[in-house]
Parts: structure tokens; sequence; C-alpha cells
């Protein structure tokens, strides 16, 4: 199982202290505060590896190592450096002026070199349980061999793309999985670990990837549990919504949204959601919540998973599972597992008659905190009932532990009656102890702190400018704090906010932008609308990716995320601003949870020399100097140890309390099976190896931070790639290719990894945007795919030359496609769907995916277009003497498709969108007007989609000018009935006065025909897919508002796109099937949308035929008489 570690010689941290604090903290040594805090610093003691156990070592690797601190280890070691300042510990020098060794592996990821492994050249020979030492020695082909008995080799993954794209996640750290493996079941993972265990092959849990310390990489094996269809996604609303048990493939947000309709659906006077918000919610997934012990903005310490969880299920690494719900599952374990459940008691016991370390647990677990393991549950609970001690260990391990496989928590109320207030302060060290006046004299539920930096960042949010002007050109020290309270009652949270007031204005404190420019803290009013109070709180939750994505391009995000009592934060912050200022740091913003003293300290760094891994070093000695010895707070108040803050781990809490957190590890798994390095680790220069580099591949995607959000949006996400994993990819090609003089393995490995991006990167990509929607810097990566495409195709000047021959006959191309779906539904009906089923998907492969593979729901030809639609016989007078006209562009796709074979065989319904759009218009009064060149017209996404920029930007110009004259210049409003062809017109508008006068459908009918269409409900239960350009245009409520009128309950798709970009999912149908496979419209008879692709692929998956939402209103509605008249 691997030897001893070995960093310099092998000694831990504790003892790289103990030269470090006798040389220079002599002082620091012999005060009360080391002795509370640092305990036996400076005794010498047994060093045990990853893999180490602590006793009985066997000479195999296994055994101890007894290590001492000396002047061999000095070179690791902080040397004073002459400073004339003046505040605590500047004067002690983190760091000497010896520039570091660093490494680059196979991977780009750049580590520090240590004395031990600086003369070793070459590939490790031998296995070490110890990152970059995780050699092949037959354990993983042996380890693979046995899992493969029930895992299909399709959900086990060892190619360069989907190791490199999965070991990804949003740290700044690069480890290389050697294998990714898909678990869909606690029952796999119940099988894979005691195989893992018996080969010696290291494992770590992966969820949504979102954490940011390095828990969640390894070079070793990667069990994934998101993106992995339904599977860890099941689960159980309790009663009234008070309690909820959950998997862990479930996004926190989304649990929120299911007991919201919980509380709709069963009409319930309280809504609940879970306690912890971090701001991450909408894409942390409850696997990480859980692991992390994440909190968040309004939860604290009290509502975080440690104290809101009722029971969960544990998978240890022997295999067993412990449901802590169950009386017998809770006996048998007692029984099975009797040695386990002493030790644990005994550490308890023994924790507990120690009145001093009891007290310094409590004290550390009054403030955020999430260094180390929750020891806290080993104070917190009686020795006679060890499974809830066990339980809440758990809580925090970072899968170090145990895999959590189900948690049921007891929810909060999530009060209704809400208000929020964006306070500024001339200086942040008022914002800071105003946050200490709320934290201990009201009863406030949130006080977010945004300092100067970013402030600075807030200016470009037009919103935020206008509901607090002062933002922009405030003082070069001014902060702000957002304030949240809320109520039960409206006069509950009357009374909050006055207390709120009255403890502001009794702290004498100054209001306002910068000094000089005092104001009346009643300028920043409570906002009860909550459509102004959202605004605050979006750029809150993104303000963490927003300033690490203004950084310098080739630069990587970091973020430390550290806390203390409130009452300290002042100084605290300030000491870090001077920090930050002494080691270069320009860019770097202090901000985050003010009320309960936690700070997330944003800042961009480059890993691209020694000296720019040496600065981050040396500042990481003195911050954690700063937080965890001077302010007595907590290294990590959220975001989990991970690789991150584990060399740190006994400088926060002492030699005492380290000693029985190994000692915890090796009760639970004692052979460092478990994400080993993780929270504990000896290597006191872990967090300065395997550093992520960040290349600047292309000014489209340099900004990204690789923070996940994007990752929950995207239709490829279960089949191949995300958007972060396709940018990440891309980067390493871009590296890869940068090296003047590769190696023959860099070469083989840039041509297999080129070779498998062409489809998992490019060719399942829907290009759709949706990720931008999420991503708080708004990346979209469809755009870069689509880059990727069009530079493909400008190297084969015959198939742009193909692109521009069709463009420039749209009429006859789009008449011979009719005609085609006419011909094959004719052969629909003589061969039969599964013949044509096998001839098309025969086809399709054949032609590598270019022809489209036929499904039933494949539309037959569209009706002939009307062009001399009857004048309406109202008058068109009646719009405040403006001509009840409408310029309508029937889109290429309605023009060419029309209904399926198999839909709804009434006349009505086999009518084509354009027969039901211009029954609407004529309903409604209005005179329809097409635009010249209508036949050969086209929005030109057809031709940009596949990187045919030319083509597109030409069919684009045409139909604008086209428009322009048929709207008089925006005159009269235009409906495109498709709108995704909507969101490609107004993208390539040269005049933008356009954009105002054009809607898609639904948009229009809301917006004009509501008072001149008479509605009826004629459906009981509908579902509606809103596409995904009518989400990124903001018109989602305008879908639910006119269906809503037209049937009695209307359900939500909750697809944030289907996948069907075009044709693209026609021709690539795995790409729809995953995506829709979470499609849930049971007790729906209709469906309906606003895109015949789309409609085209969600009958396929859901069994209920989708039409466009025309169909809909056209049966619901019929012309009010007054409009007659």
């Amino acid at each position: 199982m691997g030897g001893v570690v070995r960093v310099f010689g092998g000694c831990s941290w504790r003892l790289v202290a103990v030269g470090w604090l006798e040389s220079r903290w002599d002082a620091l040594l012999r005060s009360p505060l080391t002795a509370m805090v640092a305990g036996s610093f400076g005794t010498t003691h047994t060093c045990r590896s990853n893999g180490a156990k602590k006793a009985g070592g066997n000479g195999n690797g296994k055994g101890e190592g007894l290590i001492s601190g000396s002047a061999k280890f000095a070179s690791a070691i902080p040397q004073p450096v002459s400073s004339t300042s003046s505040q605590e510990g500047a004067g002690y020098g983190f760091g000497n002026n010896r520039v570091p060794v660093t490494r680059v592996d196979h991977v780009g990821a750049i580590s520090v070199v240590d004395e031990a492994d600086a003369g070793m050249e070459g590939e490790v020979a031998v296995f070490e349980n110890v990152d970059g030492k995780r050699v092949e020695d037959g354990r993983y082909a042996a380890f693979v061999a046995e899992i493969s008995e029930f895992i299909p080799s399709a959900r086990q993954f060892s190619d360069p793309v989907r190791t490199f794209a999965y070991g990804t996640d949003a740290s700044f750290y690069r480890l290389n999985p050697k294998l990714v493996v898909k678990v869909h079941s606690e029952e796999e993972a119940v099988r894979l670990l005691p195989i893992a265990k018996k080969h010696g092959v290291p494992i770590t849990f992966r969820a949504a990837g979102t954490s940011l310390s390095g828990q969640a990489l390894t070079d070793s094996v990667l069990v994934k549990l998101s993106h992995t269809g339904k599977n860890f996604r099941n689960y159980t609303v309790h009663g009234d919504g008070s309690s909820i048990t959950v998997e862990p493939g479930l996004i926190g947000g989304e649990v929120n949204k299911i007991l919201a309709s919980h509380k709709q659906k069963n009409n319930l006077p309280v809504q609940y959601k879970i306690g912890p918000d971090p701001s991450s919610i909408d894409s942390c997934m409850v696997g990480g919540i859980v692991s992390n012990n994440s909190s968040g903005m309004c939860c604290g310490v009290s509502q975080n998973t440690y104290h809101t969880l009722k029971d969960l299920r544990v998978v240890f690494v022997d295999g067993t599972v412990l449901d802590t719900s169950c009386p017998d599952s809770r006996a048998a374990f007692l029984s099975s597992h009797k040695d386990l459940v002493a030790k644990v008691v005994d550490l308890a016991e023994r924790i507990q008659t120690d009145k001093q370390l009891s007290s310094l647990i409590r004290r550390k677990f009054a403030i955020k905190c999430t260094t180390g393991y929750s020891l806290n549950a080993l104070v917190d609970f009686p020795t006679d009932d060890p499974i809830e001690i066990i339980k809440r260990l758990i809580i925090g391990s970072e899968g170090t532990l145990g895999f959590v496989s189900q948690v049921t928590y007891n929810t909060v109320p999530e009060w209704p009656n809400k208000a929020s207030a964006f306070v500024m302060f001339p200086h942040v060290k008022d914002a800071c102890e105003a946050a200490a006046v709320l934290r201990y004299n009201t009863s406030v539920d949130a006080v977010e702190m945004f300092d100067r930096a970013s402030l600075r960042e807030c200016t470009g949010n037009e919103d935020m400018v206008r509901l607090v002007p002062d933002i922009d050109g405030c003082g070069p020290m001014a902060a702000a704090l957002l304030i949240e309270c809320r109520g039960e009652t409206e006069e509950d949270l009357d009374a909050r906010i006055e207390e709120i007031r009255t403890a502001l204005q009794s702290s004498k404190l100054p209001f306002g932008p910068s000094p000089g420019q005092e104001k009346a803290l009643d300028t920043y009013e409570f906002k009860h609308d909550q459509k102004d109070a959202k605004v605050y709180w979006d750029v809150r939750k993104g303000l963490i990716p927003i300033v690490g994505g203004a950084r310098e391009d080739g630069t990587s995000m970091l973020l430390e995320d550290v806390a203390c009592p409130t009452d300290r934060l002042a100084d605290m912050t300030l000491d870090l601003i001077d920090m930050f200022e002494r080691h270069g740091y320009a860019d770097a913003s202090c901000f985050g949870h003010a009320l309960e003293g936690n700070l997330h300290l944003v800042f961009s760094q480059g890993f691209r020399t020694p000296e720019e891994v040496k600065r981050f070093q040396d500042m990481m000695d003195e911050m954690c100097y700063i937080v965890a010895v001077k302010h007595k707070g907590s290294l990590k108040g959220e975001h989990g140890t991970g690789r991150n803050m584990a060399p740190y781990v006994e400088m926060e809490w002492g030699a005492k309390a380290t000693e029985l957190m190994w000692e915890l590890k090796e009760i639970f798994d004692p052979d460092y099976v478990l994400n080993p390095g993780v929270i504990m680790n000896h290597d006191p220069l872990v967090h300065v190896k395997n550093l992520k580099p960040s290349p600047a591949a292309s000014k489209l995607v340099n900004r990204c931070i690789e923070c996940g959000f994007c990752e929950s949006n995207c239709p490829s996400r279960d089949l191949t790639l995300t958007p972060r994993q396709r940018i990440a990819v891309f980067k390493e090609i871009f590296r890869l290719k940068s090296i003047d003089n590769r190696t023959p393995e860099q070469e083989t490995r840039l041509t297999e990894m080129s070779a498998i991006y062409d489809y998992d990167g490019i060719d399942t990509c829907a290009a759709d945007g949706m990720c931008q929607e999420k991503c708080p810097v708004k990346i979209n990566t469809g755009e870069l795919i689509k880059h990727i495409r069009a530079e493909a195709m400008d190297e084969m000047p015959k198939a742009s030359k193909v692109a521009d021959m069709i463009a420039n006959n749209f009429g006859a191309t789009a008449w011979t496609f009719n005609k085609l779906l006419g011909a094959v539904n004719v052969a629909h009906s003589v061969l039969g769907p599964g013949v044509l089923k096998g001839i098309s998907g025969a086809l399709n492969k054949m032609s590598n995916h270019m022809v489209p593979e036929w499904n039933p729901y494949m539309p037959k030809a569209a009706s002939p277009l009307d062009m001399n639609p009857p004048k309406p016989a109202t008058s068109t007078e009646a719009d405040r003497g403006i001509p009840r006209k409408v310029v309508y562009v029937p889109a290429c796709v309605t023009r060419i498709m029309g209904p399926a074979k198999t839909d709804n065989v009434s006349a009505s319904n086999q009518q084509s969108v354009h027969e039901k759009l211009l029954s609407i218009f004529n309903k409604a009064g209005y005179e329809v007007v097409y635009p010249e060149g209508l036949s050969s017209s086209c929005c030109g996404m057809m031709f940009n989609s596949r990187g045919f920029k030319g083509a597109a930007e030409k069919k684009g110009a045409e139909l604008e000018a086209a428009l322009m004259r048929a709207s008089e210049n925006g005159k009269y409003p235009i409906v495109c009935d498709t709108s995704p062809c909507l969101s490609q017109i107004k993208a390539g508008l040269n005049d933008p006065s356009l954009r105002f006068s054009l809607y898609e459908p639904v948009e229009f009918i809301r917006h004009f025909l509501l008072d001149k269409l008479e509605f009826n409900k004629v459906k009981d239960s509908v579902a509606i897919h809103v596409p995904c350009s009518s989400k990124k245009m903001g018109i989602e409520d305008s879908f639910m508002k006119v269906a809503s009128m037209c049937a009695d309950e209307v359900v939500p798709s909750n697809i944030p796109c289907c996948g069907m970009a075009g044709d693209r999912g026609m021709r690539y149908p795995v790409l729809t099937g995953s995506s829709l496979q979470h499609l849930n419209v049971a007790g729906c008879s209709d469906g309906y949308s606003t895109s015949r692709t789309c409609e085209m692929s969600l009958s396929n998956h859901s069994g209920i035929h989708f039409r466009g939402l025309v169909y809909l209103v056209d049966e619901a509605t019929k012309a009010k008489e007054a409009v007659n008249k």
C-alpha cells in the first residue's frame, strides 16, 4: 500500500512548525495563545503516510517513520526577513528568498518539488499512496477486472479526454484520474468499495465538482455520481415538507423546488427549504453539500447540514451500509462493527473529559468551521448513543470516512415576507463593525459584505447601479452590506426592519459612499419588491465567479474561505487587505458572510513561473497565521479543507486535536482507500503541488473559472461533456499544441485527445448557449464550438461553396425538403415504422451522421402558405390610431415541416403552424403582411450552427432588409413563429432599432392579443416546453400566462434544452435522448412549445404529442364581440 510519505525526509506540518515558530516566533510560543491553540507544537511524533497504519508496521509500506525537525529541512521553512511594517506578525517574514524548484507533469499541473524528490527523474516505479506516485503495478488492472462483472465498460473511462474532463473541478488543482467509473446505485458502491480495499486502490467520490479546495480530485479512481441519468436523484417529501429524504445526485436548488411544488400541490400553509444555502446552490449537489458541510449566505451555523441532519445512509469502506433511520440497521452495525464503535466511544470519552480540548472544540464550532473533521460530534452527543456521533462525524468528512448514499434533512421555514437593503459605508472597517452590531443586537437573517473590489464589478450591472447609484464612484476603501430580514407575517418583518434601523442608527457609524459624503441611513431603503431584491442576491450569488472572471488571461482564480468571531472581523479584514497589498495582489477581493465573520478571499494567481508559485506560498503562510493564530479563526469556514488547507490543520487546531483527527481517519479507513490526502495530509507542500494551469487559449473562454455552474443546463451532460469540460479539454489541447518540441508521449496524447474531442466536444454540443444563462461571467461555450466548426469549414472550401449555393438557392432547397418529407411520409405508410427507422439509422451511420435518423414523430410536409390571407372584417384603426397590422415571418422550418402523421387525427390538428397563426391573427383583427422574398428567406441559423458564417450572415442580412421594408422601419410588430429563428434574427441585426419590433408568437399574443380574444380553458392538464432561445429572451412567464388561460393545469418540462439544436438532434438522436430522459410530463394530455424540431423530439421521448402553442391558443380562443362591432 505504499510507503511513508517523504516530504523533506518525512516531516509533518507540526515538525516544520517547530523550526518555524522557534526561529521566528519565540515570543509567540511562550504566549497563552499558543499554549491554547498550538498545544504540543514542540513534540516529536511518528509520521504516517496517507496510506500508513499508526502501529504494527509490517515493512511493506504500512509501517511508521520516526522523524524529528532539524536544520535539514530549513529550505522549506519560512525564514526571517527585514520589515518596517508595524503590523503584528508582518516582520517575521512568511518565506525566504529562495525560489522553489517546480515541475510540470503530463497534464500541465505545476508542483513545487521537495528535496526528497528533487533528484528523481522519470516515472515513479513503485506505488505509494501519495499524489503523483500511484503507479499501476497490477492493482488497477485487477480492480477493473472485478468491477467489470457488474459495471459495464461503457461506464468505465480511461481515455485521455474523459479522464481529463471528468477530473476537472472548481478548485485550482489538477489531478488526472487513471479511471473514472459512473456508478448508478448504492448497491454498486457497496460492491465496489470492498474491491478497492482488497486491491489497495484509492477511491474518490464526486458529485457536481463545484468544491473549491481540491477535495474532489484524484490521480487514482474517480467514482462519478453526477450526470448519470436518473440515478441518485430519488427523493421523498415527508408530511408537510418539514423533512425530506434525498439522494446525492440532486442539485440543492432542485430540492428546494421540489419542496415548493409540494407546498403548492397540497395547498400547505408553510413553505420549507433545506437549511444550507451556498451561492452555488443551483449547481452543487446534495452529495457535496453533505460531505463539505456547506452553509451559505443565510443559514449561518445553526442551519448547516450538521445541525439540520435527521438521518443518513452511509456506505463504509468494507461495503457495510448504515441506515441511521432504521433501528435494525443501527443494531446490526453496533453488533458487526463493535471494534469501530468502541474506538469512537473511547475517542468521545477522552475528549469530553478533557475540559480544555472540549472548550476549544465548542469555541471553534461556534463560528463557521470546516477545517479538519467535525470534532463537535464528539462533544455534542452522549457516548451511550454512538450512532448519533458517527452520523455527525460523516458530515463534512469530504468522502474520507464513507460514502453518503442518502440523507434526510429537517427542513427550515422559508417565510414569504422578505426585504433587502444594500447599505453603503465609507470604509470597510465601518461595514465590518456594522455587521458585528447586527450580529449581537438584532435578529437579522443575513448580512453579506461587498468590499471595494466587488463593488467595482457591480458597476457593470445596470440594475445594481439603478438601485444603488452610490456604487458608481464610491471611495477607495468603501464597502457595503447586503442585509436581509424575514418575517412570518408582514408585521414581523416590519418589526425586524425597525430593529435593524435602530441598531445601526445607535451605532453612530457613518453611511455613504466615501468619507465626506456621508448620507442618512434611510437613503438605503429596504426593498420589499422581490424583483429588486433578486438583483442584489443574484449579484451576490455570482460574485465569486464574477470577480474571478475579471482576472488577467493566463491566471487562475483562487479562493480562500476564512472566518473569525464577528467582533474581530474588522481587524482581520484590514490585516488581510494589507497582506494582499504587500504581496502584490492588486485585484484581491474580501467579501462574504459578514454576519458570521466569514470572508471569501478571491484573487488571481498565475503559476507560470517558480516566482509566481513562491509568491502564493508565502502569502498562504502569512494568511494562515493572521486568521488561525492572530484572530483565532477558521482557515476554512464552509468550503472544506481539501488539499488546499490540509497542511495548516495543525496550525489551527493544535497537535492534540490534530492527532485525534488522524485517529478518526484510521478508525474508519485504516488502509487509506477513501480520498487519501484530503483533510489530513503530512505533506506541508501539498497545497503548492498539482496546481492547475490556465492557458490563454481563446478570448471566448479565457475567463472561465471552471466553477461548473453551467453544467446543469447542458443537454449533453449525461452523454459526453459539459461546457466546463469542453473548455477544459480545449485548453489542454491548446497547451499541447503550444509545446514546441513535443515528446512522443505528448504527440500521442494530443492526437488521441483531438480525435476524441471531435465527437465528445464538438459533434454532441447543441451550441444552444444555455450554458451562458447560468455562467456568472456569461461565457457561451456554444460560440466556442461554432468557432471551431467555422475554422474546420475554412479548411474545406468545397463545403463552403456548397453552403453558399444552398443559401443562394434557398427557395428551391426549401421546396425540395418539403417534398422529401412528403415522400418520407408515404414511405412511413407503405413500409411501416420499423423498416423506415432501420433504413434511416443505417444511412445515419454510413453518412457519419449527415442523414437524419427517422422517428415516428417526424413531420409531414407543411401545407402551402396562403400568400393572400383574408383581411379581417374588423376595424384596423382600433389601436390608438395605428393600423392593426402585423408582419408575419413563417420560418423556413414551418414552411417545410407540418404536423406528424401520428399527431391527433382531427382536421384542425393536421393543419400547419402558419395556418394556426393566421387564424389567430384573423380572429384578433390583424392584417397580415409578408416580407418580400419570403419563399427564399432564412434567418441563417442552419448555416451558423454548422460553421458557415458567411452564408449565415448573407441570409440574415437579406431577411433584415426585407423586414425593415415590410414593417416600415419597425413601425409594425414582426412575428416569427419559431423561437430559435427569432433569436437568431435578433442576434444578427445590423440595425438594433428593429429588435424592439420583433416578437415570437407567445410573446406577441401576451402583449397584443389578450384584450382582443376571448379565452376558454379547453384542456385539463398540459405540458409546456419553453425553447432554450425563449428562455434566453426571458419570456418564460409569457408561456405560463398564455397556456394557463387555455388549460386548468400547466406543467413545465423543466428541461433547460432538449438538445435538438435545429436538426442536430435528428442526426445525433442520442443527444436528445440523453437530455429528455429527465422529462416528466405524466398526467398531461398534450404538450406545447414554439419550435417545430423541438416538438418532434419532445413527442418522441414523452409519448404525448407536442405541437406549437398556437394550436392550443387557436382552439381556446374566439374573437371578442366588441372587436367585431
